[in-house]
This record gives structure tokens, C-alpha cells and sequence, in this order.
């Protein structure tokens, strides 16, 4: 090909680049100024529901390895449970609830009065010298130990948050008794760093420092142990090398 037809090719090339290709581009894909998430009723309804009630919005993480339930939602990981328990009322305070956390046991109360108050909107008289009536919101039997004393609890907007502390490491397959069982073989059985013990986490640290290691040409762990016990041996009794400097091209690593 001449000069004069590879500069004519190119020229029509630029042709096609700045000024065809685009007007197909506009013809095919219209020009929109902006992207516009459209929200279905149900979306709006929801989200109009819980910034009246000023409730916490559910997140992915909260039913990470666990499930989403009528009145409460659970996730877990291979050493710990949060659970968070549906309020009838976000209004209720932690004085309107009494949380009884047993070792494998769970069970929620909140004073009546309080609930009726928040969905009236005014306070009821009582009489001071009785005994406030108390109305279960929870109750369940967990379906695996925990350590009782490490269990917390606390309030965030419209439900009650509890951490467990598992008393052995296993994935459960439900968190209380009468709850329909998830397929474990479904979850994410991998587990944090800081989730292992010590020499688990020592462990996997030197397998990614081998693994570096070989990707750089350079020696492993082992082999550097193994480079440590061949310069003892080279320049052992009875040994060929004996008396010589150490050479470490005589050594073949695997």
C-alpha cells in the first residue's frame, strides 16, 4: 500500500471516529441526562413506615449465615450469634423492657402500659402501687449453648440487639427450637483471621509468606530450614565438604 492510500485510509477512519460513529451511538442509545431509580409501592410504603417509626434498616450483614424471621432476624459466624428482635413500638425505652438471657434461653418483655402509651400517643394513669403489667415480645430456647456471661444486649431504633457468645464453635442450623432449619451447606463456611486461635493464625501467616515467597523465586520457610541444617552438615566430621566455604548453588530445592 502507497503512502497516499494509507493517509486516505486513516483520513477515513478519522471520518468514521468523529463523526459517524456517534450519530449511530445517539440513533441506537438516546441521550438521558439523568438515571432515575424507580421505586415500586411497596419500596415508598416501607420507606415512609420506617422513618415514621424511626427504625433501623435492615442490612445484608444481619442475616449473614442466618435468616430473616417474622419478629427477629439472626446471623451468626462459627463462634458468635446477633440477633435483633422486632419492637412492637421504636419508642420503647430500656426501662419499657425487661431481657432475660439465659445460657440457652431467651425471653423479652415490655411493660403493657408503655406499648399502649406509644400507640396512643399520651400517657396512662396508673395506679403507683401496682405492679406494671408486663407483655412477652420474645421467647425461645436456643437451639445450642452459650456462655451466659458474655451475652450483651441493647437498643437501636425499633429492635432489641442481642450478641451471643457461642459455647463451642459449630454452625447452628436455627437459633431457637421452633424455628424451620437453614441448609447449612448453603452458608459461607469461611472463617476471619481474628476468629482463630493463635497458632491457626501462625499457621496461615506462614502459608501466605511461603506462597509470596514462591512467587518471588525466593525460598520457603522450610527450605530456609532446610538450607540452616545443610550448613551445619557441610562443614560436619566426616563430611566431603569439610574444611571448604559454604556453597549454596551445591543445594537443589523441590
Amino acid at each position: 500500500m502507497s503512502s497516499e492510500d494509507w493517509k486516505q485510509k486513516e483520513n477515513s477512519c478519522h471520518v468514521m471516529q468523529e463523526k459517524i460513529i456517534p450519530q449511530i451511538q445517539e440513533e441506537v442509545f438516546p441521550y438521558v441526562s439523568e438515571e432515575v431509580e424507580i421505586e415500586t409501592s411497596e419500596d415508598v410504603e416501607n420507606k415512609v413506615q420506617n422513618e415514621e417509626n424511626n427504625i433501623r434498616p435492615l442490612q445484608p450483614s444481619d442475616s449473614y449465615n442466618g435468616a430473616v424471621r417474622d419478629t427477629y432476624t439472626w446471623s451468626q459466624t462459627i463462634t458468635d450469634i446477633d440477633v435483633l428482635v422486632k419492637l412492637p413500638k421504636s419508642s420503647l425505652k430500656a426501662k419499657d423492657l425487661r431481657v432475660n438471657i439465659e445460657a440457652q434461653r431467651i425471653k423479652i418483655d415490655a411493660r403493657a402500659i408503655a406499648i399502649k402509651e406509644a400507640i396512643e400517643g399520651s400517657e396512662t394513669c396508673s395506679a403507683s402501687n401496682k405492679e406494671p403489667e408486663w407483655t412477652t415480645i420474645f421467647e425461645g430456647e436456643l437451639m445450642f449453648k452459650t456462655k451466659k456471661d458474655e451475652s450483651v444486649w441493647s437498643l437501636v431504633p425499633g429492635y432489641v440487639s442481642i450478641h451471643l457468645e457461642k459455647a463451642s464453635e459449630r454452625w447452628w442450623d436455627a437459633l431457637i427450637t421452633e424455628e424451620p432449619k437453614i441448609e447449612l451447606n448453603k452458608i459461607d463456611c469461611s472463617r476471619n483471621l481474628d476468629e482463630m486461635g493463635s497458632m491457626e493464625q501462625m499457621k496461615i501467616q506462614e502459608l501466605m509468606w511461603n506462597h509470596q515467597q514462591k512467587l518471588l523465586g525466593k525460598p520457603t520457610s522450610d527450605q530456609l530450614k532446610m538450607e540452616e541444617i545443610m550448613k551445619k552438615a557441610w562443614n560436619a566430621e566426616g563430611s566431603p565438604f569439610q574444611g571448604t566455604p559454604y556453597d549454596p548453588s551445591m543445594i537443589k530445592f523441590n
